[in-house]
């Protein structure tokens, strides 16, 4: 009997293993196929792009796939930079100029913030320069710390020129400048210094600071992308591991500044990348990755399903607790996304599975990254399942319309080719109207490489 039943036992273990086994070979073909396509040029589509400049900061310390191998495949001669280019847009003689500035790709797309006279910008350090002659880790989290931020004068879109490079803490990974131009909010990854706030002189430098610790649920583990409202009284932050939405009333008096939590923090995501608000302030919109939900780390990456975008109501002066109040999907692995100008419609940056090294296999999301353009109603939050856009380039970070609302431009990190040495901003036009769409209009401008925030000044 003992014997019958461990062989009863044994069959139903083989057999379970089968399944899984057929089950894996199942997902695995299936990852073979593409849904998403990409997206023909269209031969009536016109290049433009208002505003008054275009800034990227680059990343030129490793290629897109270093999250997957840690190769860096760096170049001689090739260093970070933020890049300005002139607007409104000169497609036939662009003007472009950079300037060398350390930064990096290991944050939330939000590294760059411009003071509200579009004369400066704050660049967040995050991970610091590697040593010379280093071309890899055993993990790419072995990158150096950074403790940095730059402070640009912009004034002259012709010669930008480093102002300041003051050292904060470690690790500075995330920016937000007031609307009023006076306070410098940044996330660090230092116990106890969670947050800093900085006051902004006169000459656009760095005065003033002060430290916060942040606490979620007794941790202070990822409390990170602040954001402020346009108020410039209240800061939303994505916290406990990406997975929380926390809002902070914020008050100031002199060189004192006092940061008190407007109510508990919002369970929200499962890897939520960064927030921003509607011009109104009424709601804050975030995408969700979903990069956190397995326990093997690598089938995050590998099996993740289709992010979200996500919009929470916040009026605090109605008395009212933030809440949810819309959810749509948009495409793999959405870190940025951009609002045009009268907050009706939404481009979410969708790098897929772009980061996948060279020597894995055709799997769905590696080839290539793709824009979603998402309807959304600003009196209510409501969010409406828009298309999504195909196109060539690693590694998309993110995006920005441009002040008409008309145009949109998105930066590449890298092609998938040996030691890339350029990254891109492609450029798109809008058609808007009730059923509204993106055509594809095959400008590009070349950059430094690893292109991943852009910023417009309006």
């Amino acid at each position: 009997m003992i014997s019958l039943l461990k062989s009863k036992g044994l069959k139903r273990g083989l057999l379970a293993g089968l399944g899984m086994l057929l089950a894996l070979l199942i997902y695995g073909l299936l990852q073979l196929i593409e849904p998403i396509g990409i997206t023909p040029i269209s031969a009536n589509a016109t290049v433009q792009f208002t505003g008054q400049a275009l800034l990227v900061a680059s990343d030129a310390d490793m290629v897109a796939t270093a999250y997957a191998d840690a190769q860096l495949d760096r170049v001689a001669g090739i260093e970070d930079a933020l890049t300005i280019v002139g607007l409104p847009l000169n497609a036939k003689q662009p003007a472009i100029a950079s300037v060398q500035v350390s930064n990096s790709v290991m944050s939330w797309p939000q590294i760059i913030a411009v003071s509200p006279d579009g004369q400066r910008a704050y660049v967040a350090e995050v991970r610091s320069r590697p040593a010379d002659g280093i071309q890899s880790f055993d993990d790419i989290d072995q990158m150096p710390p950074g403790e940095k931020i730059t402070v640009v004068d912009i004034a002259d879109r012709s010669q930008p020129k480093v102002l300041e490079t003051v050292k904060v803490g470690r690790n500075p990974e995330h920016l937000s400048l007031s609307p009023n131009g006076r306070f410098l909010a940044v996330n660090l990854n230092e116990p106890g210094k969670e947050l800093l706030i900085a006051q902004i002189k006169a000459d656009g430098t760095l005065g003033h600071r002060t430290y916060f610790p942040v606490e979620t649920e007794g941790t202070r583990e990822d409390n990170q992308t602040a954001i402020w409202h346009p108020s410039g009284q209240y800061l939303a932050m994505i916290q406990a591991k990406n997975r929380r939405l926390g809002f902070y009333r914020v008050q100031t008096a002199n060189e004192e500044i006092n940061l008190t939590p407007v109510t508990d923090s919002l369970p929200l995501g499962n890897h939520l990348s960064h927030p921003r608000f509607t011009a109104d302030g009424r709601f804050v919109l975030v995408t969700d990755l979903k990069w956190s939900l397995h326990t093997i780390p690598i089938f995050n990456h590998l099996l993740n399903p289709k992010g979200e975008l996500i919009a929470v109501q916040f009026e605090p002066n109605l008395g009212k607790a933030p809440q949810v109040v819309s959810r749509v999907e948009v495409g793999l692995s959405p870190e940025g996304f951009a609002l045009n100008p009268d907050n009706s419609l939404i481009a979410t940056v969708n790098m897929r599975r772009t980061y996948l090294p060279n020597f894995l296999p055709a799997w769905r999301g590696k080839p290539y990254s793709s824009l979603s353009l998402v309807p959304f109603d600003p009196s209510t939050g409501q969010l409406t399942q828009g298309k999504e856009y195909g196109f060539e380039g690693l590694l998309a970070e993110q995006v920005t319309f441009d002040t008409s609302g008309n145009a949109l431009a998105v930066v590449i990190y890298n092609y998938r080719e040996p030691s890339p040495q350029t990254g891109a901003i492609e450029f798109w036009a809008v058609k808007a109207g009730k059923s509204p769409k993106l055509e594809r209009t095959g400008y590009k401008l070349e950059v430094v490489r690893g292109a991943h925030d852009i910023f417009l000044v309006p």
